[in-house]
């Protein structure tokens, strides 16, 4: 009876460089009220982290890395090393705190409805637990959320279907995993979560927004750039959007993400940030200098396709404006500018 109400799960913690946020995160997570749950951490360049968790946490598997190989990786490696019965995998990062119940209902969402690939728990600002986190709620035309974050968590207590769940704290189908051959690893940081929700329900799958699974996130929009933010951030934009738009959709929200990337660009080298300059500029570059391997991802991706653009336009999970990416650009521009903060 057990194993019918209570399939296998296993929940892959991302950690890197420390544990004062994993501590807190695993004290939570033992407290899960699932009685079938395997815990996995995958760290990045944290000293006898082996030897800290066996001595905190005696039945936590530890996955370590001397280098860095990034969260998109450090999904999938936790992902691959899950208990091979687990019938979901569920992603929360380091600085996640979890409810004790947070488990029960994104599974039994996904054991009535094969179609749900991905559940979405609501995730409330650490600090602020009045105030909801990110969760995509849509994807506009160049490759932004339209987020929950900041919004009053009362308002959001009914189960509906988003575009996006955050990888900070989601539930994933392993079916669905397997199926799309998990994140993608070229992507490092960033929109990682963005690609693989978009080739979910590209390949017919939902994602679904479960409000009864309490997750709490330390997690912030970032007020500036940095080199390495920049470069990624930019170089994971034009490849979501070159994977998962058909054709006909994808020219000239590719040119209009160019045309403003350039004038941003301009702008850096005017402030004489060129760091920044030449951080955008590599991210603009490599789509083109690495187009044949985005382009046989691409391939793959319209291979499993079974939802088209027009039907997710017409659910207005796939906007037609760009207000959210103006939006981001006008804060974080605001941000250099008055604050200094990069």
């Amino acid at each position: 009876m057990v194993e019918e109400r209570y399939p296998n799960v296993s929940a892959v913690v991302i950690n890197a460089r420390g544990t004062e946020l994993l501590e807190k995160c695993l004290q939570a997570l033992v407290q899960t009220d699932y009685p079938r749950l395997e815990i996995i951490v995958v760290d990045c360049q944290t000293p006898q982290i082996e030897t800290w968790v066996e001595r905190r946490f005696s039945k936590v598997k530890v996955i370590h890395f001397k280098e860095d190989i990034g969260p998109s990786a450090s999904h999938n490696v936790g992902a691959t090393k899950a208990n091979p019965k687990s019938k979901y995998i569920a992603f929360l990062d380091n600085d996640a705190l979890v409810k004790p119940n947070w488990l029960k209902e994104p599974v039994k969402f996904m054991e009535n409805d094969a179609k749900i690939g991905i559940v979405q728990p609501k995730i409330l600002k650490i600090g602020d637990e009045e105030r909801m986190d990110h969760t995509g709620l849509a994807l506009d035309a160049l490759g932004t959320w339209s987020t929950l974050f900041d919004m009053d968590a009362k308002d959001f207590n009914e189960v509906f279907d988003i575009f996006a769940a955050a990888s900070a704290a989601c539930v994933v189908r392993r079916k669905v995993l397997d199926l799309l051959g998990g994140f993608d690893e070229d992507y490092f940081i960033y929109d990682d979560d963005t690609d693989f929700c978009w080739r979910t329900i590209l390949a017919g799958y939902r994602i679904v927004f479960v409000p009864k699974a309490i997750v709490y996130h330390k997690g912030q929009v970032t007020k500036g750039f940095n080199p390495k933010r920049l470069y990624h951030s930019v170089k994971n934009r034009v490849c979501t959007m070159l994977k998962n738009y058909e054709l006909k959709n994808l020219w000239w929200r590719k040119f209009t993400f160019y045309i403003l990337s350039l004038l941003t660009a301009l702008s850096f080298t005017l402030l004489l940030k060129f760091d920044l300059t030449l951080a955008m500029i590599k991210g603009l570059t490599y789509p083109i200098s690495n187009f044949k391997g985005v382009w046989q991802k691409r391939l793959r991706v319209q291979e499993l396709r079974k939802v088209s653009d027009k039907i997710l336009f017409q659910r207005g999970t796939l906007r037609k404006d760009a207000y959210p990416t103006l939006l981001d650009i006008k804060r974080k521009a605001t941000a250099i500018l008055h604050e200094g903060k990069l």
